[in-house]
Formats: structure tokens, C-alpha cells, sequence
């Protein structure tokens, strides 16, 4: 079933059982033609989805639950698939249910003592049709009827709205008297024991609060301050709770609802702005810190958009984070928040009733057991005496038979002690034969270790001989090798030192060809510079013309004494360097004065 189709089901039948004049549960496929147009309309369908209506069942008129299949299946399939969410499917919700209230509120406004409004009977019958179910009574025409759990809820929220205490004990009485909650008995309840003696203002905004909470889904209202985004300033607002939305609304916006506007103006009267909360949007409290608002805590929305607000003090701001926890956890949720916590209630009382009813089973069958019980006792305190009497005359036997018990139990102890030595003896035994196998499993087990070692010892005796047989192998080798490189050494070293002799005389002739070739350039110079002897007289001597000067004798004695000298130094041994270098210089020239 389309959830549109499960939360216009009540109101539907309201609008069936008007058209159904002969309430035999039975509406002409003409009328029902109509409403479909309508419903149509409504919806915004394009195709004529009334003209489906003839070939729907075969008869020419239908039932409620005939209708309702064809309106869930032709006609509501066209803007609800099943999975669509409640916050689309409401502005549907509201224009259907108002347009089945059009249709069945004639019967419920012609009341003898009429207390409530045409709009807060609007607002109640639309609280009623999300509460309510639908049931089969001997007739079978179905009934839409609201369980007392839910009218206890509806009825404590009404009492609340109007400032007064909510006496459940009270209510219970009550109720208890009626068998069920139709909507006309629904209304004359509350009218009858809770409207009476209330001022209509006060009324009409205790249903408009009933309404509100129910209906319009709204789980909290109250004052917050909102921190603006483009200004460091607080701003107090009226703030409202919804499970898709956040709803900022104007102060005077509460009283723009008037008898006759339809849920949909009624939910735009006085809202000034919303924050849509979806699944990913997240709720967090700010810790109070010195210097700052307390109280605080921010909205992070689905297009990541964060707003700052604060409570007025702690217990609200709970409140507050409560409520928006559950409206961001419902927002995808198909059918009204408060249609599944009526559902949870419903389910929770029928739990309970499941468990009165076993409770009380079991208590018939305890006292059934109590009963029982003591008819048991009684044969027992019968069969007691006559045990009692049994037992007195066994009494003898039972000492001459002690006697004889004790004779044997003497005779058993003495077998007892002849079994015990036989017994220890054998332990004594076995034990001896466990030693004596351990003692042998030991000395099988050291004897195989003892074989494991002389297995390992001479694999390894093995190996260290192989090892040894290569490593005298390469010894011998590498002997061998010695031997030829010392047989090389040796050759190399008579070569060297054939190269050295020759080497030395070698050097040797080279300087004393050196010496050779020095000695002959100095006696060359000492010819080049001795000049001619010469005698001096005391006469002046004359001078002629282009006479050379010479020296005198002494001169060429001087000159003779430097030569040997020179000559003599050139005639001591060699004592140059291994380069073949004279100690005279470090060219290997001879130095001439």
C-alpha cells in the first residue's frame, strides 16, 4: 500500500460512509465518480483517472475497501511510489483530508450543545484520523474507532494546552464506560468533561496546540536566540521544530489561522524563513565558557551552512538539542512522526495486555495448583498414619536384623582389611613394574642417543677426513707453485744483478769520460788565458806604439799554482751519486776560479 493511500484511509472512509445514505456499506460508482474527479484535480493528474472508475469491479457500486484500492492503486500510485517522504506527501495529506471533511462534516457539526468551533472540530477530526484504526464490527462494515490509549493521549495534551492538572485516575474511570471512541462519542467526551466551563480563546489555542503537535508535527515551539552571520549580535526569535525543517516564525503569526483557511495556508501563516534538516545534518552543544552567551549550540545543516543558537537556560537547551536529534533522525521517514509513536504506544499496550491475559492464566492455574495440592496432603497425612503403623511393627525386625548386620559388617571389615593388603600388595607390584620399565625405556632411549652421537660422530669423522684430503691436495698445489716462483725469483734476481754490474760500469765509464771532457776544456782555457812573460826594470819603460800591455812573471806563476790545484781536485776518486751527479755542483759542472 502506498503510504498516502494508509494516511488518507480515515479520513476516506468519513467521506464513503457520508455518500453511503442506505449505510449498507455500498456506494453508486456515480458518486464515487465524482469524488475521484475531484481527487484528481487535487492531485494535479493530467489523464481523466474517473474514467478508470467503470471498469473497477463489475458491480455498480463498491465498497469501502474496494475504493480505497482503486484510489491507492489508479490514482495516488501517480504521486507516491511507496518511498516518497512524509514532507512531500503532506501538502497531498492536507488538500485530501479537508476535501473528505467537506464531504462528512455536516454530521458531526449538527450537535445538540455545541462547544467547539467549525475549525477546532476540523482540527480534531483531523488528530482523529491519524490516530485512529479502522475495525470490523458484527455487521461486518468497517469502523473507525480510536483506542482509549490514544484518546488518554490526545485528551492529557488538551487538558496541558488548558493549564490544568491531567488526572489520569479520573480519565480512566471514565473511560472504562465507554466501549469505544467513535468520532461523535470522541467529541461529546471531551466537550461533555473537559470543554465545559473554558473560555473559546482558551480553547481554541489548546486545540490549536493539540493540532500543532499531532498534525502539524511540530515537536517543540518556543523563544531562541540566533547569532546573525553577518553581524556579532543575537537576535531572539520564535522557533519551531518540525522533522524536515527548522521554522523561524513572525510574533503575531499564530493568529493568522482562522476558520475556513485550509492546512496548507495554515502551515505558511507567520513563517518567515526554515533551515531544512536532512539525514546528514547534525546537532551540536557548545560548552558555556567566560565571556559568552551561555546555553548554546549549533545546527549544522545538509549544505554544510552553520547556525549558532542559544537557549534560555540549560534545561531548555536539552529540550531543544532533544528535539532536533529526533527531527533530523525522522526526516526521511515516510508516514508522520506521530503516527509511528502512536503505533509504538499501541504496540507497547498490546504487549501489555498479552501479559495481563498470561498473568492471569497463571494465576487461575495457581489456584488450581493450590488446590490440588492440598487434596495431595491429605492422602499423605493418611498414608503417614499407615506408614507409622507399618513402621512400629518392622520396629523388632529391624533390631534383630541390626544384629545380624552388625555381625556381617564385622566380617566385612575383616574382608575389607584382607582386600585392602591383597590390593596394596598388587600396587606395591605394579608400581615396581612401572619403575622397572621406566628404568628400561631409559636405557633404550640413551642407547639410541648414544647411537644417534656415534652416527653424528663419524658422519663428521667422515667429513674431516674429506675435508683434510682436499686441504693436503691444495697444500701440495700451492708447495709446487712455490717452488716454480722461487725458481723465478732466483733467475730474475741473477738478471738483476748482471744488469746491475753492467750498469755501474756503465756509470763509471760515463764519468770518466765526464771528467776526461772537463779536464781537457780547462786546460783549454788555462792556454786561452796565460799571457807572455814579461821583466821589469827600474828604467820607465818606453812605450810604443800599439804595444799591447802583458802581465808580469809573477802572474804566470799565480796562474800555474791555480792549475795544479784545479787538477789536482779533479784527480781525487768519484764520489757522485747513484744519478751519476759530481759532489763539485748540483749540474755536475766544475767550478773554475
Amino acid at each position: 500500500m502506498a503510504n498516502l493511500g494508509q494516511l488518507i484511509a480515515n479520513s476516506l472512509w468519513f467521506a464513503f460512509d457520508a455518500l453511503d445514505f442506505q449505510k449498507t456499506g455500498l456506494v453508486p460508482k456515480s458518486q464515487l465518480k465524482v469524488l475521484t474527479h475531484n481527487l484528481g484535480v487535487l492531485l494535479g493528474l493530467t489523464r481523466r483517472v474517473e474514467e478508470c472508475i467503470q471498469d473497477h469491479h463489475s458491480t455498480k457500486h463498491l465498497s469501502f475497501t474496494h475504493y480505497h484500492y482503486f484510489l491507492t492503486k489508479e490514482v495516488l500510485a501517480e504521486v507516491d511510489d511507496g518511498s516518497t517522504p512524509y514532507e512531500q506527501l503532506k501538502p497531498y495529506h492536507d488538500a485530501l483530508d479537508d476535501t473528505f471533511w467537506l464531504l462528512a462534516r455536516r454530521a458531526f457539526l449538527e450537535r445538540d450543545v455545541p462547544v467547539f468551533s467549525e475549525e477546532a472540530v476540523f482540527r480534531l477530526f483531523r488528530v482523529f484520523c491519524l490516530l485512529a484504526d479502522k475495525y470490523e464490527d458484527k455487521k461486518v462494515l468497517t469502523q473507525v474507532c480510536l483506542t482509549v490509549g490514544e484518546v488518554g493521549e490526545v485528551t492529557r495534551r488538551l487538558v496541558e494546552a488548558l493549564g490544568r492538572e491531567w488526572d489520569e485516575q479520573d480519565f480512566d474511570n471514565l473511560a472504562s464506560l465507554i466501549p469505544s471512541f467513535s468520532f461523535p462519542v470522541f467529541l461529546t467526551f471531551l466537550e461533555g468533561r473537559y470543554a465545559q466551563d473554558i473560555e473559546t480563546p482558551a480553547l481554541e489555542d489548546a486545540v490549536s496546540d493539540v493540532f500543532d503537535f499531532f498534525v502539524e508535527q511540530v515537536m517543540r515551539r518556543g523563544k531562541l536566540y540566533q547569532r546573525l552571520s553577518w553581524a556579532p549580535l543575537w537576535v531572539c526569535r520564535e522557533v519551531e521544530v518540525v522533522p524536515w525543517a527548522l521554522r523561524m516564525r513572525s510574533r503575531g503569526g499564530g493568529g493568522l489561522a482562522r476558520a475556513g483557511v485550509r492546512a496548507s495556508m495554515r502551515i505558511l501563516a507567520g513563517v518567515r524563513g526554515q533551515v531544512g534538516l536532512r539525514s546528514s545534518s547534525t546537532v551540536h552543544s557548545i560548552p558555556d565558557s567566560g565571556g559568552a552567551r551561555p546555553c548554546r549550540f549549533t545546527l549544522c545543516t545538509s549544505e554544510d551552512k552553520l547556525l549558532q543558537f542559544a537557549a534560555n537556560d540549560h534545561k531548555s537547551k536539552s529540550q531543544w538539542l532533544h528535539a532536533l536529534d529526533t527531527a533530523i533522525q525522522n526526516t526521511q521517514e515516510a508516514l508522520p512522526f506521530q503516527m509511528l509513536l502512536s503505533a509504538e504506544r499501541k504496540a507497547e499496550r498490546a504487549e501489555e495486555e498479552a501479559r495481563a491475559t498470561a498473568e492471569k492464566i497463571r494465576r487461575a492455574s495457581q489456584a488450581d495448583i493450590i488446590e490440588q495440592t492440598q487434596a495431595e496432603l491429605v492422602a499423605e497425612k493418611i498414608a503417614r498414619a499407615e506408614a507409622e503403623a507399618a513402621a512400629r511393627e518392622e520396629a523388632a525386625a529391624r533390631a534383630t536384623e541390626e544384629r545380624r548386620v552388625k555381625e556381617l559388617q564385622g566380617l566385612r571389615e575383616q574382608l575389607e582389611t584382607l582386600l585392602e593388603e591383597e590390593t596394596q600388595a598388587k600396587r606395591d607390584e605394579e608400581i615396581v613394574r612401572s619403575l622397572q620399565a621406566r628404568v628400561l625405556a631409559e636405557e633404550w632411549e640413551r642407547r639410541e642417543e648414544l647411537e644417534r652421537l656415534q652416527q653424528e660422530q663419524r658422519g663428521l669423522l667422515e667429513e674431516e677426513t674429506r675435508k683434510r684430503k682436499a686441504f693436503e691436495k691444495i697444500q701440495e698445489e700451492k708447495e709446487k707453485q712455490l717452488r716454480e716462483a722461487e725458481a723465478r725469483l732466483r733467475a730474475l734476481e741473477k738478471d738483476r744483478l748482471k744488469l746491475d754490474r753492467e750498469l755501474r760500469s756503465a756509470r763509471e765509464k760515463i764519468v770518466m769520460s765526464e771528467r776526461g771532457k772537463e779536464l781537457l776544456e780547462a786546460k783549454m782555457k788555462v792556454k786561452e788565458r796565460t799571457p807572455p812573460v814579461r821583466t821589469f826594470s827600474l828604467r820607465p819603460a818606453r812605450r810604443e806604439k800599439n804595444a799591447t800591455p802583458t802581465r808580469s812573471s809573477s802572474f804566470n806563476a799565480h796562474a800555474a799554482a791555480r792549475f795544479l790545484r784545479f787538477r789536482s781536485r779533479h784527480d781525487e776518486p768519484d764520489h757522485s751519486d747513484n744519478n751519476g751527479n759530481s759532489d763539485s755542483n748540483g749540474n755536475g759542472n766544475v767550478e773554475t776560479s
